[in-house]
């Protein structure tokens, strides 16, 4: 006999080789329960704390003597928004009764000829001193700017731009050089709406 003898392994008799999961399956919708509870009731405790700060650049302005102006905006300058026909994509501007046409997205007549009514409009309205400080003069108009669905944004960022007066309109580049505040005819006051593509 040697003097290593060898070690028997010990193993365990089974009974069945049979895996119960329901006390697992327990354990795990308790567990998700609870943090499904606990992880709400501190959601809503977070909104409770959120307070809003006050506005400091907001101005609060009687609508007494102020002038509602209203810009539709609809068509599309994407292509293929004719179907059927090889003409450019077009887009409209309706101010009033006026309405001015644009043929693809570099065709900025319509911004001239808008930018013109909106020269008469700014001539004609009552004035305040800009409150910001800029030596700027503006009007008491509310300009409401609607739009259809098929209306792209870079049209409404257009149409924001003549109105704030701040581009060059032969090619919707910001103006160079020192802007004079006395020579700008900006309209600030902006409201913004959906268009029933159904209305004229």
């Amino acid at each position: 006999m040697s003097g290593h003898a060898k070690k028997k392994k010990l193993v365990l008799p089974q009974q069945d080789d049979h895996l119960d999961l329901v006390p697992l399956i327990d354990c795990v919708f308790l567990i998700l329960l609870f943090f499904m509870l606990v992880g709400r009731l501190s959601t809503d405790e977070r909104t409770d704390q959120i307070t809003v700060p006050p506005t400091k650049t907001a101005v609060k302005f009687e609508a007494k003597g102020w002038t509602r102006e209203v810009i539709n905006a609809f068509g599309s300058t994407q292509k293929g928004a004719m179907p059927g026909s090889d003409r450019p994509p077009r887009n409209s501007i309706k101010i009033g009764q006026k309405v001015f046409n644009a043929e693809g997205i570099n065709d900025y007549r319509a911004y001239v000829q808008l930018r013109n009514v909106l020269d008469q409009i700014y001539a004609k309205a009552e004035k305040y001193q800009d409150p910001k400080g800029t030596k700027m003069m503006l009007p008491k108009v509310i300009v409401e700017i609607r739009a259809d669905a098929d209306t792209e944004y870079r049209v409404i960022q257009e149409i924001q731009q003549v109105l704030t007066d701040t581009v060059d309109l032969t090619n919707m580049q910001p103006k160079r050089g020192t802007i004079d505040p006395a020579n700008v005819k900006p309209f600030v006051n902006l409201d913004f709406t959906t268009r029933n593509p159904k209305d004229g």
